[in-house]
């Protein structure tokens, strides 16, 4: 098998192996303008723990001790159930499909009655579970008219059973300041002088530069993923596609002198890998809350760090190879 096949191969398998089941939703947490708090809950109790996911996001629930907890839906109906080490959603009840998303379900199956006896679904066992709650965050994309940063959103309280008595969770919902420009504009000099003087340098020094970009965003990208619980569904691309990057800039190294055209073909991949990985995440340099224990001021310099320099790394190392050649007439003059 040639160089090149193993290096497609190896690149396959890691994907394989590294890629966790589907997650749960669809709708994992992103950027976001406000904050989640928990005010109280309602009567005090010690058998659940309550938090929030993401910002904003999702509400997580864990049961403390051998209690039966029953969240109830947007219609008073049995939505959730924590029974035995045992979590169930009910798959009559509307919020089942609500919630799947974060905004909301589009439309629900016909199977949906809130009236009706409940119809239990197991979706995960323990004492844990996340759920995007419509009465824990702002329902539109666009902000309210006349919000300001610091002021709080009027949420209704989520209500749940404990042992067949009623609790309520009181939430408040902020509206955040804007994110400071500062960590935006220092990752995207830092990125872009990084790859521009590593171009200039030599190919070596490109690929170093490239591994030292890839890095970077798998830390940040790790950084979230590992920040979320299994059930709120955090995507393998926030870790995998620098984990490649990097995978493609150790595969240069050590293929180094062997082949020039892969080399530069592997740091593309590379710098392509690290562009769109920025990319995506785009959305965190504007929004005032991002979905990760990392430092915001360091996730957003890192985005922006990688997404200038992943782009200017692969028109670098391939600029020699898209290069017009010299003419016969010019050659010989």
């Amino acid at each position: 098998m040639r160089p090149f096949a193993r290096i497609v191969v190896a690149f396959g398998v890691l994907g394989a192996v590294l890629a966790p089941a589907p997650p749960v939703f669809a709708d994992p947490a992103g950027p976001t303008d406000f904050r989640t708090e928990i005010v109280e809950v309602r009567p005090d109790t010690p058998s659940i723990e309550v938090s929030v996911e993401g910002g904003d996001s999702f509400i997580r629930l864990r049961v403390t001790d051998d209690a039966d907890v029953l969240v109830l839906g947007y219609n008073d109906e049995p939505y959730l159930s924590f029974a035995d080490g045992i979590i169930a959603h009910n798959v009559r009840s509307p919020a089942t499909y609500d919630n799947e998303q974060r905004y909301g379900a589009a439309e629900w199956p016909d199977i949906v009655d809130p009236d009706a006896p409940p119809e239990w679904e197991q979706i995960g066992t323990g004492s844990a579970w996340s759920w995007h709650d419509h009465r824990a965050h702002w329902m539109q994309e666009e902000l309210p008219i006349g919000l300001e940063p610091g002021q709080a959103l009027p949420m209704p309280a989520i209500e749940l059973l404990v042992d067949d008595t009623p609790v309520e969770i009181e939430v408040t919902t902020i509206l955040q300041e804007s994110p400071a420009w500062w960590p935006t504009v220092f990752g995207l000099l830092i990125g872009l002088q990084l790859a521009l003087v590593a171009g200039i340098l030599g190919r070596a020094m490109l690929t170093t530069a490239t591994g030292l970009l890839a890095i970077a965003a798998l830390v940040v990208g790790a950084g979230q993923y590992l920040s979320l619980s299994a059930e709120t569904g955090p995507l393998i691309t926030w870790w995998l596609m620098p984990a490649l990057a990097l995978a493609a800039a150790i595969a240069t190294i050590a293929i180094y002198g062997r082949s020039e055209i892969l080399e530069r073909g592997l740091v593309a991949f590379a710098g392509v890998q690290l562009a769109l990985w920025a990319f995506l995440r785009r959305d965190g340099l504007s929004k005032a809350v991002l979905p990760t224990d990392v430092p915001f001021w360091f996730d957003r310099a890192v985005t922006a760090g990688v997404l200038v320099g992943g782009v200017t790394v692969t028109v670098m190392i391939l600029r020699p190879l898209v290069r017009s050649p010299a003419t016969p007439a010019a050659a010989g003059a």
